[in-house]
């Protein structure tokens, strides 16, 4: 079990900043409260050193301003696992951004690891077994107890040490370069992250196959509960699931009873909200037609039986060095990249090179191959 500083004060963050600023190489992560809570924010950072670990507390400590100039130092080598997650919420919620990333699941990825998950990593190279019941838990409850604390700490504490594991490993197989090309287009991303437009309720996996007028009973209760998950700052499927919102879309229900029978809803659930379920489901049903959400189709391109020979090419090439070394086909070349390359016809590796997306690795190691698929 990691040992660990517990930081909820401003003078114990600068003690904290000044030890860590002695450091190459630190380890962190984060815990938030986005499982649990309609309004999502940064509820801890674990943060390592080879040596020791704090816990940071965000809640207590709001201003991060000393954390942030330290993570983003260029000499500051930040390592995290799954690092995507991590480096949007502390931009989103704190402006921090991080300057020199090494991900270990982006290692692992490059090195074709048969399991990715951290804990699958520690165990295999470090023989530690981790401990998940605290994985979904409430971080933004306060005081955190004990247990959860320990659980914390461990989060980091063993990074740093499979960090230099993986490097080592990368290094071996030629592939270094690789992950340094990756890492660094990580420190970007969650400051150049698309704006999407498309209503919330549309993102719901499913609602794109629906008729108009059940999207009209869908947007209705969909707005329904977003504004009572807002209200008690609870996660919107503790209210009501997604696949009972599309339930009550595609077959509305008449009565409680109907709700009621649905999988998914409880008791509580009907004493609550019940009437107000029903509310929203009329107020879709009583919709006029204009007033109907409508999907804009995809533009349909005519048939091109040259372009589908040479993706089908392309990912012939692809597969087959994707065998050869050992890797996973979309660090060879992801199919949305071949799709690219089989529709401009890049004529040399600069052309390729110059493809939005593609890598330095990926045209020096696989682009003379793939051009010859063309």
């Amino acid at each position: 079990m990691a040992t660990y500083e517990l930081i909820t004060t401003p003078p114990a963050l600068a003690a904290c900043v000044d030890r860590l600023a002695k450091e190459a190489v630190i380890a962190l992560d984060t815990e938030a409260s986005s499982f649990h809570r309609f309004r999502e924010s940064v509820c801890l950072i674990q943060i390592s050193t080879r040596e020791q670990t704090f816990l940071i507390d965000p809640l207590s400590v709001k201003d991060l301003t000393l954390l942030g100039g330290l993570l983003a130092q260029k000499g500051m080598e930040v390592v995290i696992h799954d690092a995507d997650y991590d480096l949007r919420i502390l931009a989103r919620h704190h402006t921090i951004r991080v300057e020199n990333v090494f991900d270990t699941l982006v290692a692992a990825e490059l090195l074709n690891e048969p399991e990715i998950g951290l804990a699958a990593l520690l165990n295999k190279y470090q023989g530690v077994q981790v401990d998940k019941k605290f994985q979904k838990a409430d971080w933004s409850k306060r005081p955190l107890p004990k247990d959860m604390l320990d659980y914390a700490a461990g989060d980091t504490s063993h990074l740093i040490a499979l960090r230099d594991i993986l490097e080592n490993k990368l290094k071996e197989k030629g592939r270094w370069t690789w992950a340094e090309e990756e890492f660094g287009l990580l420190t970007d991303a969650p400051f150049n992250l698309p704006v999407n437009e498309e209503p919330p309720f549309l993102r719901l996996k499913g609602a794109k196959m629906l008729k108009p007028h059940q999207l009209a009973i869908l947007r209705e209760v969909h707005a329904w509960r977003e504004g009572v998950a807002e209200q008690q700052d609870r996660a919107a499927f503790m209210i009501l699931g997604n696949d009972v919102l599309l339930s009550l879309a595609t077959d509305p229900p008449a009565t409680l009873k109907d709700i009621a029978s649905r999988k998914g809803v409880s008791e509580r659930t009907i004493e609550k909200y019940g009437r107000r379920i029903l509310a929203a489901v009329k107020k879709g049903q009583e919709l006029p037609k204009e007033q109907w959400p409508r999907l804009e189709r995809p533009k349909r391109w005519d048939r091109d039986n040259d372009y589908e020979e040479r993706l089908k090419r392309l990912k012939a090439i692809r597969d087959r060095l994707t065998t050869e070394n050992d890797l996973r086909p979309g660090i060879v070349a992801a199919n949305q990249l071949l799709m690219e390359i089989a529709r401009t016809l890049p004529g040399d590796l600069s052309a390729l090179a110059a493809i939005p997306g593609v890598r330095r690795y990926q045209v020096e190691n696989f682009g003379n191959a793939l051009l010859r698929a063309l």
